[in-house]
């Protein structure tokens, strides 16, 4: 079973961003956010999700962190 940050850690290597272009691509002041969520620390709001997923063009199934696909 995959976790959400595995998956956002995935999805945004195969897109090429680093954690601070992700940050300014979905509009959030603080790159060290992305580190925490693909660390798993703590879960993305329902709305960065949604920017998530237009960003990197990847489905993220369930916002609660449980199980993902990309």
């Amino acid at each position: 079973m995959s976790t959400i940050g595995k998956a956002i850690r995935a999805a945004r290597m195969a897109s090429g961003f680093t954690q601070a272009e992700l940050a300014d691509w979905i509009g959030i002041r603080d790159g060290n956010q992305i580190s925490r969520w693909e660390r798993d620390v703590v879960t993305p709001s329902a709305d960065s999700v949604g920017e998530l997923k237009r960003v990197l063009g990847v489905r993220l199934d369930n916002s609660s962190g449980d199980t993902v696909s990309c």
